[in-house]
């Protein structure tokens, strides 16, 4: 097959799966019908605590990243910005030297987010700058603070880590890419002194945050198809850790629970998401790519119970508030379910703009950011 031959059959899968994924995003007229909204009578008292306007949201990736008690949100395509948790007032706000590509990510002290042109921008909890690195292209995910490191995704595959103190670049790490790949929007997590990283092709890895020695590297799923579209099995949404175990979940793929020590598997079932999952005692919640919610044992990895009653109401990541499973969907809706048998018990409309990027849960409120750029934090009374 000639070279050129070979690149048109390339373009023409990944623009197939493109508009597979933007059919979740921009609901074209093949798209499946988004369901209903459901009809909830509230058993729960939720409601809106505070709402503050970061300025418009041009990407629905992005999320606000907590520091202590604040909030840092990113506002528009250059602006960023500090908020009391509390009540939402504001602390601080800079205009940034380029626009923002992959979100904020803070810890340590440090607030860092990345550009388009692959700059890496670190401020202190005051917003002023400590120091600026690069990277070797496009960072396409909120930066991973912790453990001395700043780590980064860029869009030719890497991993990168600076140091948190001077911006310096400490080490790299990439690994074979398959032939046909999702855009990682997936943040990095930092535990324990370890980062775990979905990559492309289905798998998590592990790495040293000192060195990016690799610890483990394990399949989430194993790619299957006759075409390279259905082998694509990315893992691009972030891994959750709770106590020994991480779970990541891969599109068109499985979700898998691992020792988060030595990449054992603990169990796996068959699914696909690109949206994510949450953990807490006795449960995995994931959201699957129908927006359909389910529920697995946490030890077993057996399915507890499905709610299929958001399918194709483009539903994000999971969430835990005060007992219950959260979950948004394309029209700025909170959705409550119960952990126990996935049945509604409360809803909650913020605007009506889509909430894609995952909730972050604070003590017992739940901080959203809309595409608009609305910023809410919702509580159970």
């Amino acid at each position: 097959m000639s070279l050129h031959r070979r690149n048109t059959l390339r373009s023409a899968a990944l623009a197939a799966l493109t508009a597979a994924l933007l059919a979740a995003c921009a609901a074209p007229s093949n798209a499946p019908e988004p369901s209903k909204l459901p009809v909830v009578t509230n058993s729960v008292n939720v409601a809106v605590q505070w709402k503050l306007s970061a300025g418009s949201s041009t990407d629905y990736r992005f999320l606000p990243a907590r520091l202590g008690d604040s909030l840092v949100v990113a506002g528009g395509p250059d602006r960023l910005g500090m908020y009391q948790l509390a009540d939402g007032r504001r602390e601080w706000e800079v205009r940034l030297p380029q626009a923002i590509a992959g979100g904020v990510g803070a810890g340590e002290g440090v607030v860092a987010v990345g550009t388009l042109k692959g700059v890496l921008l670190a401020y202190d909890a005051q917003g002023k700058v400590l120091w600026q690195g690069q990277a070797s292209s496009e960072i396409i995910a909120p930066p991973a603070v912790g453990h001395g490191v700043v780590l980064v995704r860029t869009g030719d595959g890497k991993i990168a880590a600076f140091d948190a103190a001077d911006g310096k670049l400490k080490w790299q790490f990439q690994r074979q890419m398959p032939s046909l790949t999702l855009r990682n929007y997936a943040p990095i997590v930092i535990d324990n002194g370890f980062a775990y990283a979905g990559m492309p092709g289905g798998r998590l890895v592990a790495l040293a945050t000192g060195d990016g020695r690799v610890l483990w590297d394990s399949p989430v799923a194993i790619p299957k198809g006759a075409t390279e579209v259905e082998r694509v099995s990315d893992v691009v949404a972030a891994p959750v850790v709770a106590g020994g175990t991480v779970c990541a979940v891969s599109y068109q793929g499985r979700v898998t629970c691992f020792d988060k020590v030595n990449g054992s598997v603990q169990w796996s079932r068959e699914t696909s998401s690109f949206a994510g999952l949450a953990i807490d005692g006795g449960h995995v919640y994931v959201t699957n790519d129908q927006g359909h919610v389910l529920a697995y044992e946490r030890d077993t990895g057996r399915n507890v119970w499905t709610q299929e009653k958001l399918y194709a109401r483009t539903v994000g990541a999971p969430a835990l508030l005060a007992g219950n499973v959260a979950v948004a969907d394309y029209q700025g809706y909170i959705h409550l379910l119960n952990t126990d048998t996935g049945e509604f018990v409360a809803q909650l409309r913020t605007d009506d703009s889509r909430i894609a990027a995952a909730p972050q849960t604070w003590e017992d409120h739940l901080i959203v950011q809309s595409q608009k750029g609305d910023v809410f934090s919702v509580g159970v009374k």
